[in-house]
């Protein structure tokens, strides 16, 4: 159980799992890609809350597990980062909410996160090549639709989202490339688990 304080002052109690199956808790998956997974209604005034607190999401049958991090905690985990040791090719760790859904979004789909990564970045540095230098670009994994990956761009126009579409076959070419890109920089810096993300080096988020 967790101790909560709304933004009315009432204090109440919520429980969440420290532990999600994706097979055994499909209707936990639902509410994270609805956004609807962290968070608690206050009794007193009725108000959600949307919270972020570590937990572990895992797979039971494929055998992926991602560990989720609360924003909060990015800079302090990435310092940390750089101590770790090697994980299986199994493990992921996301940082934020968006993360999660992004993550979920991909292995939903059987793709390989390192390629989507692997594409993001050279989606962001075409954009920034064209782009002030005071603009804060973000970029994420959002569906697949008959032949083309969707990635949202938030960041070029206020209160707008861009819309890119890769083909599935720059994916696929990708794919076959990616174990000798990830030996290379800068993709070594962000494509090994278990942190693989462009994050991980463009930090603004």
């Amino acid at each position: 159980m967790l101790q909560l304080t709304c933004m009315c002052e009432h204090k109440f109690k919520a429980d969440f799992p420290t532990t999600v199956d994706a097979v055994k808790n499909p209707d936990a998956i639902k509410q994270i890609l609805g956004g609807d997974f962290l968070t608690a209604r206050c009794p007193a005034c009725g108000k959600v809350l949307k919270l972020e607190f570590p937990f572990k999401l895992i797979n039971i049958k494929s055998g992926w597990k991602i560990d989720f991090i609360p924003e909060a905690d990015r800079v302090e985990t990435l310092k940390k980062l750089k101590k770790e040791k090697k994980v299986s090719h199994l493990e992921r760790m996301v940082i934020g909410y968006s993360e999660l859904v992004e993550k979920l979004t991909i292995f939903n789909l059987d793709l390989d996160d390192r390629v989507i990564e692997y594409i993001k970045y050279h989606l962001l540095s075409h954009i920034i090549e064209h782009t002030p230098e005071d603009k804060e670009i973000l970029i994420y994994f959002a569906a697949k639709k008959k032949d083309d990956l969707l990635f949202h761009i938030k960041g070029l126009k206020a209160d707008e989202i861009g819309i890119s579409k890769i083909p599935l076959t720059s994916y696929a070419q990708s794919l076959k490339d990616i174990d000798h890109k990830i030996k290379d920089e800068p993709y070594c810096d962000f494509l090994h688990p278990p942190y693989i993300s462009l994050n991980k080096i463009y930090t603004w988020v």
